[in-house]
């Protein structure tokens, strides 16, 4: 369903099971689906709540802007609970989405029982990576469109070895979304993409977070590698570091079955 916020944009929410709410949210590029095997699983004792980013799947576009912050899309995340009457929530993010989660962490622990944060990193990009990403969305920005050369460079980021090797389904199905872009949601896609890519560093907060969590990385991630959650882990008090065998960037699907015991087993403790 489409729920409008105070910006007068509406922002797609799927909502399937009925318990404790989870709150999933997903990587850049790809929208709430890329949940499936999770949502099947965890609907069966709790209320998920799927969203999908601004410009990404049935979310509409955001009026042309030229970034817009993960602390703004967090308190987005805030009023969605507000607008459905959620007082208390588990949050589990990947990529921007645990990205996300550190500011939820920071900003309203309170709000929040349990956090797992998957493939994410809350200090600064590297200037060898940043460069690049800018040079991508400039050059998307100008096209509005994700051209096939680009996709082919983009589309390795997300996956294991084996999956680039064999290009396999995954493969296969995100290089087909990233080429079906649709141009009206080129611009918010971009000023998503900057304002990940140009994040500011927020590891020195870190401590302050007080929500019990749960670091998780395919150990095979490219822009996300296995010590930047490692890294985080020893920041925040009492957090673990899960290690997703044979994941990439998008674990969740990789891995499925690992990811979801080891949800379960935290989220149940």
């Amino acid at each position: 369903m489409l729920i409008e916020l105070k910006n007068k944009k509406k922002i797609n929410v799927e909502i399937i099971g009925e318990g404790t709410p989870i709150i999933f949210v997903h990587s850049y590029l790809w929208d709430l689906n890329m949940w499936e095997p999770q949502l099947k699983e965890f609907s069966k004792k709790y209320k998920c709540i799927g969203i999908d980013l601004w410009g990404h799947g049935k979310s509409e576009p955001l009026d042309k802007i030229e970034n817009y912050s993960l602390e703004e899309l967090s308190e987005d995340i805030i009023e969605i609970t507000e607008k459905l009457n959620i007082d208390k929530f588990i949050y589990v993010g990947l990529s921007v989405g645990a990205m996300l989660g550190s500011y939820l962490g920071l900003n309203h622990g309170n709000k929040i029982l349990k956090m797992v944060l998957m493939d994410g990193y809350s200090g600064d990009e590297p200037n060898c990576t940043k460069g690049k990403y800018f040079y991508m969305l400039d050059t998307i920005e100008k096209i509005k469109m994700i051209p096939e050369e680009m996709a082919d460079i983009i589309t390795p980021m997300f996956f294991s070895k084996k999956e680039n090797e064999e290009k396999g389904t995954l493969y296969k199905g995100f290089k087909n979304e990233l080429l079906n872009k649709k141009a009206e949601n080129i611009d918010t896609i971009v000023a998503l993409g900057r304002g990940i890519f140009g994040r500011e560093n927020i590891l020195n907060r870190l401590e302050n977070i007080k929500v019990p969590t749960m670091f998780m990385v395919g150990e095979e991630d490219i822009p996300r590698p296995v010590y930047e959650s490692e890294e985080m882990g020893k920041l925040v008090k009492d957090s673990k570091v899960v290690i997703i065998p044979k994941g990439g960037h998008i674990s969740n699907l990789e891995n499925a079955e690992f990811v979801n015991t080891k949800i379960e087993e935290f989220i149940g403790e």
